[in-house]
């Protein structure tokens, strides 16, 4: 338009609809604000957020309401999302608000952290004689983390540079938030409900960095109850080594970040290998000093004047000395093999679960999203996979 008075107008109730329609296709954000003022009716809440310049008038629906697990009062910090809107019949802009949350200043948290802390210390739920050890070879790992966040990435990569024949298991929870909380201590209860041949021997429970109030879910008590009320051993892995939470002090283990939490949760696979190997050559060494001493004892004992004398006594002893030292021989050499034949055997085991080694045959192992692909069936177009070779690994699309 050009301002010219001979264009023809837009009705007031035209004009109002098109505002209040391109108004709620292009409004929804996050607005924080202090409750000035907060009124109820039906289950309906009317309220007023406001700064230091401007106010902002707010309605939430009872759709909604029921599912706050607080009372906004005023003088309280509100962060609210949704979007505004026009009622066309006054003009009034409102906005609609889908979520709110109740922000906290560094003060009120460090206090509530505090007072929850002393209460769990006297429910004895930070004792050590309550925490349990870490398998030194789990087959199977839970993860209970964002499924989008850096910390999981972090997480896969050290589980699959270090122990790739363990499988891993993602239980993805919101890690911020008001539904942060109960996300984190319903998948630990699921994971404990599994049955005991699917259940994982070790849980990591984490996130990545943030601030207090980024953290607060880990400092939630359903969370430590979950965790301390878990069969499976937990290692907690909150935000930065500088943070601690409640998390942290309940868990079986804490670890300082997620990165340091995967790396304690296994062992790396070729120093498992190399160790096994180790042990064996002790063993072998520690029977052979041994049969060398026994020897050196016999022939000591068959060359002193007293067993030499009488004649007779001298042939009979030796006989014996003979007939004992081909029994210790047949014992330790059968203890000797058996022992070998073990350790073999272990050694077999570890080698053919060691993946590299189909690998090294021409094969590849096919990964998506972290995952290992088992099936064809698992995969859809355009797929993004990771081709894991021998000497190193390359992306690829799925096209067919």
């Amino acid at each position: 338009m050009s301002g010219n008075s001979r264009e023809a107008a837009i009705p007031v109730g035209k004009y109002m609809a098109a505002l209040r329609e391109y108004i709620e296709a292009n409004g929804f954000a996050w607005v924080e604000g202090e409750l000035s003022e907060h009124k109820s009716s039906r289950g309906h809440w009317y309220f007023t957020i406001a700064d230091d310049s401007s106010a902002l008038k707010c309605v939430m629906w009872k759709s909604r309401t029921l599912y706050v697990g607080f009372t906004p009062e005023p003088g309280q910090l509100l962060r609210v999302y949704g979007s505004p809107t026009v009622y066309p019949k006054f003009g009034n802009l409102q906005f609609n608000v889908q979520r709110i949350e109740r922000r906290h200043t560094t003060g009120e948290l460090q206090k509530r952290f505090l007072e929850l802390q002393r209460k769990l210390a006297q429910d004895g739920l930070f004792d050590d004689s309550n925490k349990v050890s870490l398998p030194a070879i789990p087959r199977r790992i839970g993860i209970v983390t964002s499924g989008e966040g850096a910390a999981l990435q972090d997480i896969l990569r050290i589980l699959r540079d270090r122990f790739p024949v363990a499988e891993v298991i993602l239980a993805p929870v919101r890690v911020q938030g008001p539904y942060a909380a109960p996300d984190i201590t319903d998948a630990i209860v699921q994971f404990n409900r599994l049955a005991a041949n699917s259940r994982p021997d070790v849980l990591i429970v984490g996130r990545g960095g943030g601030s207090l109030e980024d953290l607060w879910a880990f400092n939630e008590e359903p969370v430590a109850q979950a965790i301390f009320d878990s069969r499976i051993p937990i290692i907690s892995a909150v935000g930065h080594e500088t943070d601690t939470t409640i998390a942290d002090l309940v868990a079986d283990v804490r670890a300082a970040t997620p990165t340091h939490a995967a790396q304690t949760c296994v062992p790396d696979l070729s120093s498992l290998v190399w160790n096994i190997q180790g042990c064996t050559q002790q063993m072998h060494q520690s029977f052979v000093s041994r049969i060398d001493r026994l020897r050196q004892r016999l022939v000591q004992i068959t060359e002193s004047y007293t067993f030499n004398t009488p004649i007779n006594r001298v042939r009979d002893a030796q006989q014996t000395l003979n007939n004992y030292v081909d029994l210790l021989n047949e014992s330790l050499n059968s203890r000797i093999q058996k022992s070998r034949h073990q350790v073999e055997l272990l050694n077999g085991q570890i080698t053919a679960l060691n993946p590299r080694r189909y690998l090294r045959r021409g094969y590849a192992r096919i990964e998506r999203e972290g995952k290992v692909v088992r099936s064809s069936h698992e995969l859809n177009i355009h797929d993004q996979v990771a081709l894991h070779f021998a000497d190193g690994h390359r992306e690829a699309i799925i096209s067919d």
